[in-house]
């Protein structure tokens, strides 16, 4: 069974690998989004950074609007349990940190990895040099966080 230690260790690895920094400016949107939108209620985030990290446990990505990895005041989180890779999950059937992982950060809201989505499916799929993910969910408190891209790159 995975425990909560290997989940922690794996989103600090995951945040310091990319330089996960609190800064004041918290580094520069582009005009436009390189790999499409995140849904966070009624609002639109372009993606403009992707970090993986895939280990024997779970595999990770990183979104953020921002283009400086040094600065990501702002990111998502999502990861699922590498069994279960490929397949459609019912978050209110899996174990938050154990099966899945979603966070979200920006300079005015944190929701942690520990409280678990009240509802949603998520998809995630490795293939070759990229990774698909596909989540519609309902965040703890009642706010949908949505993202769907095909063809993520592994880095």
């Amino acid at each position: 069974m995975f425990k909560w230690t290997n989940i922690v260790a794996l989103v600090a690895t995951l945040l310091l690998a990319v330089g996960c920094v609190a800064g004041e400016n918290g580094g520069e949107q582009s005009g436009g989004s390189k790999y499409g939108t995140l849904q966070l209620g009624e609002e639109q985030i372009p993606i403009n950074f992707v970090q993986t990290s895939d280990s024997e446990d779970m595999l990770l990505v990183v979104l953020s609007p921002l283009t400086d990895k040094s600065h990501l005041t702002t990111n998502a989180i999502i990861g699922v349990k590498s069994a279960l890779l490929g397949k459609e999950l019912d978050v209110e059937y899996l174990y938050c940190n154990d099966d899945y992982i979603v966070v979200y950060e920006d300079p005015q809201c944190y929701y942690a990895p520990f409280r678990p989505l009240k509802s949603g499916k998520i998809t995630m799929r490795k293939g070759g040099d990229s990774v698909g993910v596909d989540v519609d969910v309902v965040l703890f408190d009642g706010t949908p966080l949505r993202y769907k891209n095909e063809a993520l790159p592994i880095n």
